[in-house]
């Protein structure tokens, strides 16, 4: 995303929340280009609506809940927090039952960030995430499909897909099409996805990303810029120009 600054605002930037099934980061201002990523988005405007489009809808709001995979843009002046929640995080499977935020459960989101942008704090981030997964029952997922996302987060390289197939006791074929029912995104999106976020684990200020973009498993630098621009309208010189964010990993 390509964040840009309020000039009326003295909202401070909160660390970027990391955890391994999504991220979380308050930022003063954000304009950016259609763009379509894997993990499900949260945005909420602190002070006022924020204006989203959704697979070519315009939408103003307060909170928009954009499903996973979904085309969008986002446009706020003001300050607004993105959190990213993967289609296999508890969180979003807990708002993919609901449907939606009720006008309380929103009230809810602009409070629980307000007070995270006072303290800064891990365990207020935290203490939002375990709220959010408490909203209702999440949606079951397969437990086969479960345990590959699992075996792919804990792996430094992507198991292939015959091997996850093989993994799970089934062809790679019916795994294939197991894995996009429950998850509603492609096993290579997802995977391209999980460097991405190894890619923000990763990163520090001065970080040379060619190094970068080998370590988080992309074949090239080019590879990342492609991938990032695609999936987060944005490329790491631009976190390099702007301000400095603190990654901090969040304990669950």
């Amino acid at each position: 995303m390509d964040a840009t600054h309020s000039p009326s605002s003295d909202l401070p930037l909160t660390p970027l929340f990391l955890w391994p099934g999504g991220w979380l980061m308050v930022m003063p201002a954000i304009d950016n280009q259609p763009h379509q990523h894997v993990a499900a988005s949260l945005l909420v405007g602190l002070h006022q609506p924020i204006r989203v489009t959704v697979d070519g809808r315009p939408r103003q709001e307060r909170v928009v809940l954009v499903p996973p995979d979904m085309p969008q843009s986002l446009n706020s002046r003001g300050p607004v927090a993105v959190i990213h929640l993967d289609p296999d995080e508890p969180a979003w499977r807990a708002l993919a039952r609901l449907g939606g935020l009720d006008e309380k459960q929103q009230r809810w989101c602009v409070e629980q960030i307000a007070a995270l942008v006072q303290t800064g704090s891990e365990a207020r981030a935290r203490q939002f995430l375990h709220g959010l997964r408490r909203l209702a029952e999440p949606l079951p997922l397969d437990p086969r499909i479960a345990d590959a996302c699992g075996l792919m987060r804990a792996g430094e390289m992507a198991p292939s897909m015959d091997a996850l197939a093989e993994h799970a006791n089934l062809s790679a074929s019916r795994f294939r099409h197991l894995f996009r029912e429950q998850l509603g995104v492609s096993l290579k999106r997802y995977q391209l996805h999980l460097k991405c976020q190894r890619a923000l684990a990763l990163w520090r200020s001065g970080m040379n990303f060619t190094e970068l973009a080998v370590a988080a498993g992309f074949y090239d630098q080019p590879h990342l810029n492609r991938t990032l621009r695609a999936m987060f309208d944005s490329l790491p010189s631009r976190y390099a120009r702007g301000l400095p964010v603190q990654v901090v990993h969040l304990k669950e």
